[in-house]
């Protein structure tokens, strides 16, 4: 039997519990929640694009895998916002707004102050919206393509 030694007079550290982290369903409803409020209001849609702008801009070579497709989904937003490019599904705008919410957020699965490998979770969220809206944002090229004046 070991020997105990005096009890100790201070209290018993209390460690709060951390919430548990979130799973992957429920950061997607998190994101297309806030994707839909942010498309009832124009000017909110104004500022995610100046903000994921600013993003891919002070981060443009850790992005250099999804700049192209980032930029061409900012200017159908930008297109969308103006009301001179409507061709698009709503569920289109919750996708690619919800990416971006999650691009330009301070908070992520790899923190973005990781460098380069801070936005692999980045690029893997803009990749995955792309390749489901794929067929809209090329119409949206081929649009921009042809020269449509804007409004």
């Amino acid at each position: 039997m070991a020997a105990q030694g005096p009890p100790s007079d201070r209290p018993a550290l209390s460690v709060p519990s951390l919430p548990p982290t979130p799973s992957g369903p429920e950061v997607f409803n998190l994101l297309t929640t806030a994707a839909r409020q942010v498309l009832r209001r124009r000017f909110r849609v104004v500022l995610l694009i100046r903000d994921a702008y600013d993003h891919l801009t002070a981060n443009d070579g850790a992005l250099a895998a999804v700049r192209d497709d980032v930029r061409a989904a900012l200017r159908l937003l930008v297109a969308w916002a103006q009301r001179s490019y409507r061709q698009v599904s709503g569920s289109t705008l919750v996708v690619l707004v919800a990416a971006l919410l999650y691009f330009i957020a301070p908070i992520d699965l790899l923190p973005d102050a990781l460098g380069a490998l801070g936005f692999v979770d980045d690029v893997a969220v803009i990749q995955s919206a792309v390749q489901t809206i794929h067929a809209e944002l090329e119409r949206f090229r081929e649009w921009e393509d042809a020269g449509v004046p804007t409004t």
